[in-house]
């Protein structure tokens, strides 16, 4: 499997295709945002990479008017970033935006672990049904699938908290929540991470709460301190260049 070396800055050939079955409904320009969204979110298109609307538009096979259009709604979610001289790249993320989601993170996923208790069968239950769907994607080699599936259990995680509010706003971070695990899970390893979801699994069951928090700390904070390296070297080069 490709590391995060591998999956960023790459300037390969665009992994997307035409634009088959879209309801008459849906406006093009949306179209082709919520597919370059996609391909964004899960890698197809990565961070650094150029984004030319002709080639976007060949692919699609839409004319440049809906890829401008979609482009500049992406530039507004900061997933595409505009340099001098007009070029356009998939954005890269930024020191502080890492630090930021990966806090938010910590501060929510904690305090919902501790709501998480041995009697809380069902939850648990549904934690071990994400675990094994990755397992199952893990064994496939279906790096996109298991990210999602990863994403899940995080997400069941904070249900405990039963806080509506805050539910809708960690689904305002999901876009980016998911584009970080995505890469984080490229380069730290699928079987780390399933390890990891196991443990923290396997110590709430046993009511070891304590423990439960300390190996859910760890597992978001080794990846925040090896995405903030990745993309900090990855900004100099766009920088330099």
């Amino acid at each position: 499997m490709d590391d995060l070396n591998n999956a960023v800055g790459s300037n390969g050939d665009l992994d997307i295709g035409p634009l088959d079955n879209v309801p008459p409904y849906i406006p093009l320009r949306v179209a082709v945002f919520l597919e370059l969204k996609k391909a964004i979110l899960e890698g197809s298109l990565k961070p650094g990479q150029p984004i030319s609307e002709n080639k976007i538009a060949s692919k699609l096979s839409v004319s440049r008017t809906p890829v401008r259009e979609a482009i500049r709604i992406l530039e507004k979610d900061n997933l595409v970033s505009l340099l001098p001289g007009r070029k356009v790249i998939v954005s890269v993320p930024s020191q502080r935006d890492i630090e930021e989601v990966y806090e938010i993170r910590a501060i929510v996923e904690t305090e919902a672990l501790r709501r998480i208790t041995p009697e809380s069968t069902e939850l648990i239950r549904n934690l071990e049904r994400c675990v094994e769907e990755a397992e199952g994607l893990r064994m496939e080699d279906n790096l996109r699938e298991m990210a999602k599936a990863n994403n899940r259990f995080h997400l069941t995680i904070i249900s405990a908290l039963e806080n509506q509010r805050l539910h809708r706003f960690m689904d305002s971070l999901n876009d980016t929540i998911s584009r970080f695990l995505y890469y984080s899970l490229a380069s730290k390893g699928t079987l780390e991470f399933q390890e990891e979801h196991k443990q923290i699994i396997s110590n709430l069951k046993a009511g070891n709460t304590d423990k439960a928090v300390s190996l859910l700390r760890h597992h978001l904070m080794k990846p925040k301190h090896m995405l903030i390296e990745q993309f900090s070297k990855e900004g100099t080069a766009q920088r330099t260049e």
